[in-house]
């Protein structure tokens, strides 16, 4: 798909942080899958998160467990999940698949999902105006998710699973020390905001 995303998108953490999901193909991104296999509106999305030692016992063990996750663009907030519960590593909850999450309306046909957020550290509420950068909650390990990590994607409405995805370029990010303008990362690449 062609498609040049709209909103000025940077990453939404503040650290460096290695995709674990990226790019469109199943070699890289295991969202991007045929349609009786997974929702469609995920097909693009990001997942990033630290490599792990495997040595992880509980979630505080995790070294991205408790870090910021921020706005990825300007908006409104459309739709919050807060009450989810963190599971232990290796467990999930796929009754509530996205666990704690944010949908951002950015204005322009464009919706960011953010998911997996730590139980109740979501710390905006539906219509707040955020902009770029603002503080959203904190990374957790809630819902379908076997360790700590934050979840992007950006589709075209807020109906969750039935949206369309949306490829989402970064405006300018570092990747694996080089700056990388409207940039799709993919899996195993170390980014972080510049």
């Amino acid at each position: 798909m062609e498609y040049k995303t709209k909103t000025t998108l940077i990453l939404p953490f503040k650290t460096t942080l290695m995709v674990s999901n990226g790019g469109r193909t199943p070699e890289t991104n295991n969202h991007n899958r045929p349609a009786d296999k997974g929702p469609q509106n995920q097909i693009y999305a990001y997942d990033f998160r630290m490599e792990s030692t495997g040595k992880e016992k509980k979630l505080e063990d995790y070294g991205i467990y408790g870090t910021e996750v921020i706005a990825p663009g300007d908006g409104i907030i459309a739709q919050v999940i807060n009450g989810s519960l963190d599971c232990k590593p290796g467990d999930s909850d796929r009754s509530v698949g996205v666990g704690n999450m944010i949908m951002i309306d950015h204005q322009n046909g464009e919706f960011s999902l953010l998911c997996h957020f730590k139980y109740n550290s979501i710390v905006v509420k539906v219509g707040d105006t955020v902009k770029q950068g603002y503080l959203l909650g904190l990374c957790g390990n809630t819902g379908n998710t076997s360790q700590p990590h934050i979840h992007f994607n950006l589709q075209d409405n807020l109906r969750g699973y039935k949206a369309n995805p949306l490829p989402a370029q970064f405006k300018k990010i570092i990747v694996n020390g080089e700056i990388k303008e409207n940039y799709e990362p993919v899996r195993f690449e170390q980014v972080s905001n510049i």
